[in-house]
């Protein structure tokens, strides 16, 4: 077992202590860190996630009668239009002096894209934005599993065809109408455990068209996608609806009198020259093609910068101290590890300061 932590969800839904109040404390700088499970940090204890090392950091320098909080809004599996919307319906109450968005791009294009998405997980989990003549709009929102598209060919091997059910069972219907984490959960078992999902499938406890057919030979799995050189059009898209979102969040965080920066994360395949190389010996068909590890962050700088957004690029860094030989990425989950988590925050509180984004406002 990588890790064994107790995880405690606050009344607003996020792995942050409870407040009694939203209201901002008079003398308290407050940063809204937005992300995914980077986030989250369900992998470590709450008070040595990302999150609570910056605010840790910051706190340790303060000037006599200020104090830093950090709000940890992020939760597993959102993406950059999650984190948007989360930002419109939320951001205010928090009062942030400064927003911080964590992007990784190791999925964060991917989650974005409906295309993508459904390609990965079998369906539609989710509200999507899409880019219409440069104009964002967004679908299936407010989110009703009933409504929207089913896959037109379910991907399924003709013999689990044979024995698959007339439809789900009552208290599956009733859990994908109701449960958001049923519908988070089926397309991880399909993806993760394939067979287990099958046998769900067969006995009317998950959706037939979440359940793939058994991969070909020479199928590459989606995620990795965003290393390939040249792009695919569908994760060309990807790129440019998320620096879309990214500008719509740039107006949001105005709209709130807080600046907008960003921390650009780390993937253990970009850290680690050994776990590429394992991704490529179990996915031979990779042979093919041109792979550029640096590309994801690139990307993401890129259209941060078009933004006007400040922005740390951490995979530097985290390299060198990988180098040295620090462990910073579990080995099979892939999240930080305690450590990876104590960089990240430590590396942001230094950058924050030098670039003048903490001054008192």
């Amino acid at each position: 077992m990588e890790y064994d932590v107790d995880v405690a969800i606050n009344s607003d839904g996020l792995r942050d202590v409870q407040r009694e109040t939203l209201a901002k404390p008079d003398g308290v700088f407050r940063i809204l860190l937005l992300g995914d499970s980077y986030v989250e940090g369900l992998r470590v204890p709450l008070e040595q996630t990302f999150g609570k090392v910056l605010e840790q950091q910051l706190n340790a320098s303060a000037p006599a009668g200020q104090r830093f909080e950090v709000i940890p809004a992020g939760v597993s599996g959102w993406g950059t239009d999650q984190e948007l919307l989360w930002l419109r319906e939320h951001g205010a109450a928090y009062q942030p002096d400064l927003v911080l968005l964590a992007f990784f791009p190791g999925n964060d294009f991917q989650n974005n894209s409906e295309a993508l998405e459904v390609e990965n997980m079998g369906s539609i989990q989710k509200p999507f934005f899409h880019l219409d003549t440069g104009q964002l709009t967004l679908s299936y929102s407010p989110f009703d599993p009933a409504t929207v598209p089913q896959p037109v060919q379910p991907q399924t091997s003709s013999g689990d065809a044979a024995n698959a059910p007339a439809g789900l069972s009552p208290l599956a219907g009733w859990l994908k109408q109701h449960s958001a984490l049923y519908r988070f959960v089926g397309p991880a078992l399909a993806t993760g455990a394939p067979d287990f999902a099958r046998g769900l499938a067969n006995r009317g406890l998950l959706e037939r068209s979440l359940v793939r057919a058994d991969a070909p030979a020479d199928s590459i799995p989606v995620a990795y996608g965003i290393y390939r050189d040249p792009l695919s059009d569908d994760w060309t898209n990807s790129v440019a609806l998320t620096g879309a979102l990214v500008a719509e969040m740039h107006s949001e965080a105005e709209a709130l009198d807080a600046p907008l920066a960003a921390v650009i994360l780390t993937a253990p395949e970009q850290v680690y020259p050994d776990r590429w190389q394992k991704r490529l010996d179990d996915n031979p068909a990779m042979s093919a093609y041109t792979w550029d590890l640096e590309q994801p962050n690139r990307l993401a700088a890129d259209l941060l910068q078009a933004a006007g957004m400040p922005y740390l690029d951490l995979l530097p860094t985290f390299r060198e101290e990988a180098d040295a030989g620090a462990s910073l990425h579990l080995r099979h989950d892939g999240h930080w590890t305690a450590a990876g988590e104590r960089l990240a925050g430590e590396t942001t509180a230094d950058w924050l300061d030098k670039q003048g984004l903490i001054a008192a406002r």
